[in-house]
C-alpha cells in the first residue's frame, strides 16, 4: 500500500480559493494505472516531478493555490483518492486525447495520494450519499464546485484521513512537516468539538465557517489559526486550554490578537491586528472577512456586510500605506 504525502507552502498570501474536481478514468486517459504505480513508488522514495500537471475544464475560474480533489471514475474502485493544490495558473497545452481540442493544464502538488486498487478511498457511493447534486460517475475533469460543497469535501477528506491513520502515519513520519500537519488535525478536532451543535444565522453548522477560513490559509500556522480563530471568542474554551493542548506560542499569539473582546470597539480591534505586525493574524483576519462577506451577502445580512466591508477596506488601506 503506497501513499505519497506532501505539503505545499506558498509564501504569497491570497484570500479566496476555488475547489475543483479532477476526474480520472484510467481506461481512456493518457495517464494510466501503470503510470500511477510508478509515480507512487517515486513519490514514496522522495522524488517529485515538478512538472506534473492535469487538464482543467473550467480553467477560466482557476488559479495558482486553488484546491483540487481527484476522482477516479469508470470501472474498479471509484471515488476520491487524492487531494492537493495547484502550483501554477492555467496554461494552454497539447490535447492529451489527440482530438485537437483547446486544453488548459495546471501543475499540481499532492497533499496525499491513496492507491485506488490497494487501499480504501472515499467511495462513489459515499459521495453520492453525501453530495447527491454532483455527478460522481462521469463528467469533465476540472469542474469547479461551490463553497458549501468544498467545505463538505474538506470534512469528508479529513474524516477519511483519520480513518486511515495506519496507512497515513508511516509515510507522514518520514515527512519533516508532519508535526505541523498533526497539529492541523488536532485543531480541526478541537474546533469541531467546541462548535458542536452550534448554528449560524442561516441555520448552517457553525463549524463550516472556521473550516473554510482554515483551508484558505497558505501556511500550516495560518490553517491552524484559521480553524481555531473563533474558539475562545465564541465557546467556553480558554487560551489556557489551548496551551494545555500543546498549540505553539506562535498560534496562541495570533489567536489572542484575533479574539475580539466585546468591550473593544470593532474597528479598534481591527486596527490592533494591523498594527501588531503579526502576519499570521492579519492574513487569517483577511480570510475571515472574505468568508463572512460571502455568506453575509448570500444571507442578506446587511449590517454584517457593512461592518466587514469597512474592516476589509481599513486593512487594505493599511497595507497600501507606503511607510509599510
Amino acid at each position: 500500500m503506497e501513499l505519497s504525502i506532501k505539503l505545499s507552502i506558498n509564501k504569497k498570501h491570497e484570500c479566496m480559493h476555488n475547489t475543483f474536481l479532477l476526474r480520472w478514468n484510467p481506461t481512456i486517459s493518457s495517464y494510466t494505472m501503470a503510470r500511477l504505480d510508478r509515480d507512487l513508488e517515486e513519490w514514496a522514495s522522495g522524488y517529485w516531478d515538478e512538472d506534473f500537471d492535469w487538464s482543467i475544464h473550467e480553467w477560466q475560474q482557476a488559479r495558482k493555490g486553488d484546491r483540487f480533489f481527484m476522482v477516479r471514475v469508470g470501472e474498479g474502485n471509484t471515488g476520491i483518492f487524492a487531494a492537493g493544490r495547484f502550483t501554477s495558473d492555467p496554461t494552454l497545452g497539447e490535447d492529451w486525447s489527440g482530438k485537437g481540442r483547446e486544453v488548459y493544464y495546471m501543475q499540481m502538488d499532492f497533499e496525499a495520494v491513496f492507491h485506488p486498487e490497494r487501499t480504501e478511498i472515499i467511495s462513489t457511493e459515499e459521495l453520492e450519499r453525501e453530495l447527491p447534486h454532483l455527478d460522481w460517475r462521469k463528467g469533465h475533469s476540472g469542474e469547479m464546485v461551490d463553497h458549501e460543497t468544498a467545505d463538505r469535501l474538506e470534512l469528508m477528506w479529513r474524516d477519511f484521513i483519520g480513518r486511515n491513520k495506519a496507512i497515513y502515519l508511516p509515510r507522514a513520519a518520514k515527512n519533516e512537516d508532519y508535526d505541523a500537519r498533526s497539529e492541523i488535525d488536532k485543531a480541526i478536532e478541537l474546533a469541531s468539538k467546541a462548535h458542536a451543535a452550534d448554528y449560524d444565522l442561516d441555520g448552517n453548522p457553525t463549524i463550516l465557517h472556521p473550516l473554510a477560513v482554515g483551508m484558505m490559509g497558505h501556511t500550516d500556522t495560518e490553517r491552524i489559526v484559521g480553524f481555531l480563530h473563533d474558539v475562545v471568542e465564541d465557546t467556553s474554551y480558554t487560551f489556557e486550554d489551548l496551551e494545555n493542548e500543546g498549540f505553539s506560542p506562535e498560534v496562541i499569539e495570533a489567536l489572542r490578537l484575533l479574539t475580539h473582546d466585546k468591550e473593544t470597539p470593532y474597528m479598534a480591534y481591527i486596527a490592533r491586528i494591523c498594527q501588531s505586525g503579526n502576519q499570521t493574524a492579519l492574513h487569517v483576519k483577511i480570510n475571515d472577512l472574505h468568508h463572512n462577506l460571502a455568506r453575509g451577502k448570500a444571507g442578506g445580512h446587511t449590517r454584517c456586510v457593512e461592518r466587514h466591508t469597512e474592516a476589509l477596506a481599513f486593512i487594505e488601506a493599511f497595507l497600501a500605506t507606503p511607510s509599510r
